[in-house]
């Protein structure tokens, strides 16, 4: 029988395992840090499923879809206006970690742009509650409120791994994925067992959970955040406009999935929102997991390109590419095959496998997505970044009026947006990367 060659021709087995350990590592397509935080993410993903499995049971299907909504826009707006809170002070912290200098001053300035943010956000979802929000979340104010907490706790917790990130304190990240899941997933418990139905209720331990996961990775930002000298405002907002329009566009298709199930629904479908919810959570397993990629892949590329290292940058990228290729292709035959299985093992749903294995799609092409929008964000085109999530956003509206059924028409819809994107920014990171170089070679070395 033939055997698979494992070892480098410079490399054999009498050199011992550090040499083996160090060809696993070279040959590991994913960015260093990728495992410290996915061991936190597998605790979340599998804490996620319970809870909204433990919801789901507890509330009835109409409640829990007002929780589907809730959870969406959570997700939208959460990430979309804090997640470059996150991405700036990450870079800020780093950059004065190699000079040796404490990231307090950074930190500082970028808690006021949360703090801002959040009032902005709490004056908005107050004034649109009138307008329509109340219709989206079955008219109940505990909804509201709950997304107002998760708001604020987004803008602490995006600081904190803000702080993480810079000092590539991965485990870190990885305890506050794990924290934040168990929280809400032992709360959802409790609040079974004491037999609450209310939508609302749930709703607040979304927020209360992302608080509690911050504190208990970091025990305060005074551990990571050390007096350094005064910051320029320019020093955490010179790419701050353009990092925001890439998160709110980003977050937007990401999660706007059952939001527009519901506001497409038809009298009879108001349950439809939470039944899309559960299949689009069961197909995007390895999107869920790919933050932790996302997570570590900006300061491994920035480093490169910090180095002019180009090569090593589109290794590093081609490879990832590569691997998230790999995992989409087997992602949507697994949802083919056994997510209609496990969305009815879990939450009692019906879901078809060609809807199923179109979610997995959109969701292996949001991999790639993501993959050359952070690549774009280090070579210094954020706009780039901007323009291919704008792009998106606005193939997805005519993209659902391509279908009749309604779970097939906002499945199409994130496929027409995502597929754009994906090719988009593909085309604009090769731009991006070539002008770097040419940038980099035409700079006196001497």
């Amino acid at each position: 029988m033939g055997s698979f060659a494992v070892l480098p021709a410079s490399a054999t087995p009498s050199d011992g395992p550090g040499s083996l350990l160090a060809t696993l590592r070279e040959r590991n397509p994913l960015p260093t840090g990728s495992f410290a935080i996915g061991g936190g993410l597998l605790i979340n993903g599998v804490a996620t499923f319970g809870f909204l499995t433990v919801a789901k049971r507890a509330m009835g299907d109409e409640s829990y879809s007002a929780l589907a909504v809730l959870w969406a826009l959570v997700f939208i707006l959460g990430p979309g206006f804090f997640q470059p809170l996150e991405q700036e002070l990450s870079r800020a912290t780093a950059e004065r970690s190699s000079r040796g200098e404490g990231s307090a001053p950074v930190l500082r300035k970028t808690a006021l742009i949360g703090f801002g943010l959040v009032v902005v956000v709490t004056l908005g979802l107050l004034a649109a509650w009138p307008l329509g929000l109340d219709a989206r979340l079955d008219g109940e104010p505990l909804l509201l409120a709950s997304l107002m907490l998760a708001m604020a706790a987004f803008s602490v917790s995006q600081l904190l791994r803000g702080l993480m990130a810079g000092h590539h304190e991965y485990r870190l990240y990885g305890i506050f994925f794990g924290v934040d899941g168990l929280v809400r997933f032992g709360a959802a418990i409790v609040l079974a067992l004491l037999g609450m139905k209310a939508a609302g209720a749930y709703g607040l331990t979304v927020g209360l959970a992302i608080f509690i996961a911050a504190f208990a990775a970091t025990r305060g930002p005074e551990t990571l955040s050390k007096p350094g000298p005064d910051a320029a405002w320019n020093e955490v907002t010179h790419s701050l406009g353009f990092l925001l329009g890439a998160a709110l566009f980003e977050a937007f298709l990401l999660n706007i999935g059952p939001v527009a199930v519901d506001a497409l629904a038809d009298p009879g479908e108001e349950i439809e929102a939470g039944r899309f919810l559960n299949g689009l959570l069961t197909a995007r397993v390895p999107l869920f997991f790919f933050q932790a990629v996302k997570a570590a892949l900006l300061p491994n590329l920035a480093s490169a390109i910090g180095r002019g290292d180009f090569v090593q940058f589109r290794h590093v990228l081609v490879r990832l590419l590569g691997a998230v290729s790999a995992i989409a292709v087997f992602g949507v035959g697994f949802a083919w095959v056994a997510g209609p299985f496990i969305v009815d093992l879990l939450f009692a749903d019906q879901m078809s496998r060609t809807d199923m294995a179109l979610l997995a799609l959109s969701s292996g092409l949001f991999m790639g997505a993501l993959s050359l929008a952070v690549a774009l964000i280090a070579l210094g085109h954020q706009g780039y970044a901007v323009i291919g999530w704008l792009v998106g956003v606005v193939m997805f509206f005519p993209g659902v009026t391509l279908a009749d059924d309604l779970f097939l028409r906002v499945e199409i819809g994130l496929i027409v947006a995502v597929s754009t994107t994906t090719l988009l920014m593909a085309i604009l990171c090769r731009y991006g990367l070539r002008t770097a170089r040419t940038t980099s070679t035409s700079i006196p070395l001497g």
